[in-house]
């Protein structure tokens, strides 16, 4: 009976050093796995957007990124407005990204928007952003509410009462 328990110890703890291995081992991959990370999206063969994260972590099918930037496609491949922001998250299914935190996205045409808070819509590729918003355009600053755009900030709707320049 003594020596079973003894044999009993002794494959329980092979066991769990085999255990510890695995686990360390796979704890160093993911984690080379999570820095530094580039998201492409495309639909079809045409790039949508290149989403760049200092660190990302993912849950099922949702990645959450910190110290975000994404690089906006035009459907000549050209690029159409930069994104930065403090946080993030892509839905892998969807295409679909948010933001938060010091949000500020440049349009190639020299438009730029402050906000806390925006949505990339991949289907439409537009912006949404439920939060107050900045708008600087041709020297013109323009605040407001609930913004509506394409990349470009060519079609901007904004909601409420709008402070500033409201012609295109």
């Amino acid at each position: 009976m003594r020596t079973l328990f003894v044999i009993i110890l002794i494959i329980l703890s092979l066991l769990s050093c085999k255990k510890e291995r695995f686990n360390s081992t796979m704890k160093e991959e993911i984690e080379e796995g999570i820095y530094n990370v580039k998201i492409t999206q495309k639909n079809y063969e045409q790039k949508s957007f290149e989403l760049f994260a200092r660190e990302i972590s993912y849950f099922h099918d949702t990645s959450f990124a910190d110290d975000v930037k994404v690089v906006f496609f035009n459907p000549e491949g050209d690029t159409s407005s930069i994104l930065f922001a403090d946080k993030g998250w892509y839905v892998d299914k969807t295409g679909n990204v948010g933001v938060s935190g010091n949000v500020r996205i440049f349009a190639t045409r020299g438009d730029t928007l402050l906000t806390d808070t925006l949505l990339y819509v991949d289907s439409t590729h537009k912006i949404i952003a439920p939060s107050r918003v900045v708008i600087y355009r041709n020297g013109e600053k323009i605040l407001g509410k609930n913004l509506k755009s394409d990349l470009e900030f060519k079609k901007v709707i904004i909601g409420g009462k709008v402070i500033g320049k409201r012609s295109q």
